[in-house]
């Protein structure tokens, strides 16, 4: 007898492993996935419902459903990255959503106009200071990176370790309005504290980390990072349970990155990738300075391979964080309009009785 599973959990699952997979190297867009019945046999459950699962993802275009042939990740699989560096671009699938949000504020009783207006006011009263707080640079890298991009802050990275020993906060951080960080300890929650504002702890990478596990299972999975310290913190990560194969990382500009198998499990963190790619530039516009540029080239061709097989990840939030940060940003824009509108009435009562 099979054991119950609802759709929504197995969609979850699906997704969580072709995306997984994307990131690690391991599938490219028009890729064979495995069939409804291999699925069905794999998770146990009735063919209906994984069929049910991956037309859910292919209305979210992360997969191709075609007659005959089977499933196949969808050429538009990296539309998230597309997107990002095509801000602005319209799709149909967006149209539909915005059409239904608008549905959605008239049947609350607002108006298109009024509706637009609030939107601005969310995100516009203020423009809110963030400061990142860790102690490894891939993931100020990342989490900077998408605060900037996601979320249009003013964010500062602060290197938790490179701090100088003194009581006075440096300037950044007392003008945060909040902070941000992917790992919170006691010296992050003592900084938040001393500067009067909330410490929002973000999770990284969920879906990835997931499969990453899953595969530990049967295969070595490889890391590329820019910081011997990340290095340390994955190795904690993702100890080897029993019967399960190590982690292998790799600081790039250190190790060999000619080690890893070319059809390995691998991921790049975003800061390693954006260094691989420089280097690689620079590499190629010659050495003209003494062999500095011929060595960082050497160092990013030995990459090359990575850099043409793994799709970079768009985001690396949850959506738990998502919602978090969102929650507060919000809300602290709403508190500055709602302030800004009781000072000017206060400003004007003051004006009349003055006459």
């Amino acid at each position: 007898m099979k054991r119950p599973v609802r759709r929504l959990s197995l969609v979850t699952a699906l997704r969580q492993r072709v995306v997984g997979q994307l990131h690690l190297g391991m599938l490219r867009p028009g890729d064979r996935l495995p069939s409804v019945r291999i699925a069905a046999r794999e998770f146990d459950v009735d063919a209906r419902l994984v069929l049910a699962a991956y037309r859910a993802l292919e209305a979210e275009g992360l997969v191709e459903l075609r007659t005959r042939s089977g499933v196949f990740v969808a050429s538009t699989a990296n539309r998230a990255q597309l997107e990002v560096e095509n801000e602005g671009a319209a799709s149909s699938r967006h149209a539909e959503w915005i059409i239904n949000l608008f549905a959605e504020s008239l049947t609350l009783g607002m108006p298109a106009p009024a509706f637009l207006e609030c939107l601005r006011q969310s995100c516009e009263t203020m423009r809110l200071r963030a400061v990142v707080l860790d102690r490894n640079e891939d993931q100020l890298w990342s989490t900077t990176d998408e605060l900037r991009r996601d979320y249009g802050l003013h964010v500062e990275a602060v290197d938790i370790d490179h701090l100088p020993k003194r009581r006075t906060l440096p300037l950044e951080v007392r003008r945060a309005d909040m902070m941000v960080t992917a790992s919170a300890d006691d010296a992050m929650r003592e900084i938040a504290t001393a500067a009067g504002v909330p410490l929002i702890e973000v999770t990284m990478c969920p879906d990835l980390f997931a499969e990453v596990r899953r595969l530990m299972r049967r295969e070595i999975v490889h890391f590329v990072v820019a910081d011997p310290r990340f290095a340390a913190k994955l190795a904690t990560m993702f100890p080897p349970p029993a019967r399960s194969r190590p982690v292998r990382i790799y600081v790039y500009g250190r190790s060999d990155l000619d080690a890893i198998p070319a059809s390995a499990p691998v991921y790049l963190t975003r800061l390693a990738r954006e260094r691989m790619m420089h280097d690689y530039d620079l590499g190629s516009r010659g050495a003209s300075d003494g062999g500095r540029r011929a060595d960082k080239g050497a160092q990013a061709r030995s990459g090359l391979a990575l850099l043409r097989r793994i799709m970079p990840d768009a985001r690396v939030f949850s959506d738990e964080s998502r919602r978090t940060l969102l929650s507060f940003i919000v809300r602290a824009n709403f508190a500055a309009s709602a302030k800004r509108m009781n000072d000017a009435a206060s400003s004007a009562s003051r004006s009349l009785l003055a006459r």
